[in-house]
């Protein structure tokens, strides 16, 4: 046979054979076929190095924690109560404490699109303040959104939140549970795709009560 033959047989002959036992038995428990060193590699290595961004190629203590299941369904009680606890540490309500704030500048960073810091091109704003929350959610009616996250359209209506209402005790309960949502998702809901605007910084402590104005309150535009 003829060397060109003889390779091109060897190959075929290893398509057909598929990948070792051991890939095999990897892949039936779930685990990942690659290292997390030749992981981290790959990624490095493939990513921009603008030091901007640089720091989103390592992962905090929480990530780590996050990363080791498959989704929440996985984790144990243990390790959500921890993502809870260390993510609820990390909320910073407004220096004067919690307050109603300016429901205008909130619908405006919920639609502004800038402040993520990522040199994709489609900012020219990089370090501008917007939460780009259209993008996962449908929030105002009649307004175009995703379909990622769930819908926000008369989120204050569910809330329970009224003009009678306003400002009991039982609303500026919902309020904190709300503004720490924006702020940092994971105090709620642990390891979820949300992004921790707080805590990564993409938003103060004023624009997150912004926000939650804007998705709360009677007299915004997402609960007419």
């Amino acid at each position: 046979m003829k060397k060109g033959k003889l390779i091109l047989a060897l190959g075929l002959a290893l398509a057909l054979v598929g990948p070792s036992e051991a890939q095999q038995k990897k892949a039936q428990k779930g685990e990942p076929q690659v290292t997390e060193e030749e992981f981290q590699k790959i990624v490095k290595e493939g990513h921009t190095n603008d030091p901007r961004v640089a720091w989103k190629l390592e992962q905090d203590e929480l990530q780590k924690l996050c990363s080791k299941y498959k989704d929440r369904s996985g984790m144990p009680a243990k390790d959500l109560q921890r993502v809870i606890e260390l993510s609820k540490q990390s909320v910073k309500f407004p220096d004067w404490g919690l307050y109603w704030g300016n429901i205008e500048n909130g619908k405006k960073i919920v639609r502004g699109s800038t402040g993520r810091n990522v040199p994709y091109g489609f900012s020219d704003k990089p370090g501008g303040r917007g939460a780009n929350c259209y993008a996962c959610h449908q929030i105002e009616k009649n307004v175009v959104g995703g379909n990622v996250g769930p819908s926000l359209t008369g989120y204050g209506k569910r809330w329970g939140i009224t003009k009678e209402n306003l400002n009991s005790p039982e609303t500026w309960e919902k309020v904190k549970t709300v503004y720490s949502i924006i702020y940092n998702s994971w105090s709620v809901y642990p390891c979820s795709a949300m992004p921790r605007y707080g805590y990564h910084g993409t938003i103060g402590a004023n624009e997150a009560m912004d926000i939650v104005t804007y998705l709360l309150h009677p007299d915004s535009p997402v609960n007419k």
